[in-house]
């Protein structure tokens, strides 16, 4: 790694929330989901953009969130929601499903065409207590100089302490074999579109 990142805690707010959004943008560009649901560069851009701030902004009271900053500048995101906090209270639900139609509109079949893949995901996400991992991008520029790890690494002490596993989600394949090195395996594969891209549950066993 070059430039040793800083890793901070906390909601994100003004310069940095915007640093997160086009992080985000950069990061899922390729990302086969969001592809999917928007095929044009422009459209997608503009839609991920708006659902990640969202997300990052709505969480920020109710999850862990932890920013790694390389030369003052946000490099990436990891939200971290705690055992307690999953299924989001209502008000939480209601004001992410509200930014989601903001974000997909006009185009309301790719709404329809999201809500049925994410319907699927949510169906599999466990009942019992874990850490659940609802976001981890990296600037691209930055990838696979450690920043990820580093994001994921203080959670994961966590739960082996207390002896609770973590679960997240994936769109890439590639993903797979990343978040094995940290001891998450496949609990399940979703394919619920017909020619729709495919996305898995993963789940990690507390160590020691």
């Amino acid at each position: 790694m070059g430039i040793a990142p800083v890793i901070r805690e906390g909601a994100l707010r003004g310069d940095d929330l915007d640093q997160a959004t086009a992080v985000a943008v950069r990061a899922f560009d390729d990302d086969p989901f969001f592809s999917y649901l928007f095929p044009d560069p422009d459209r997608r851009h503009r839609s991920v953009g708006q659902l990640h701030r969202a997300v990052i902004h709505q969480l920020g009271p109710h999850a862990t969130t932890r920013t790694a900053y390389v030369d003052d500048k946000v490099a990436g995101v990891a939200i971290w929601v705690p055992p307690s906090g999953w299924p989001y209270p209502v008000r939480l639900q209601v004001r992410q499903a509200l930014s989601a139609l903001r974000a997909f509109l006009p185009d309301l079949g790719a709404l329809n065409r999201a809500g049925s893949i994410l319907r699927a995901v949510q169906h599999a996400h466990p009942k019992t207590p874990q850490w659940y991992l609802q976001l981890l991008m990296v600037d691209p520029v930055v990838q696979r100089q450690g920043i990820g790890g580093l994001l994921q690494s203080p959670t994961l002490e966590v739960c082996d302490h207390e002896h609770l596993p973590a679960f997240l989600e994936t769109q890439k394949e590639e993903n797979l074999a990343y978040y094995g090195r940290f001891g998450f395996t496949v609990a399940a594969e979703h394919r619920p579109v017909a020619m729709g891209p495919a996305m898995w549950s993963l789940s990690r066993a507390p160590r020691g």
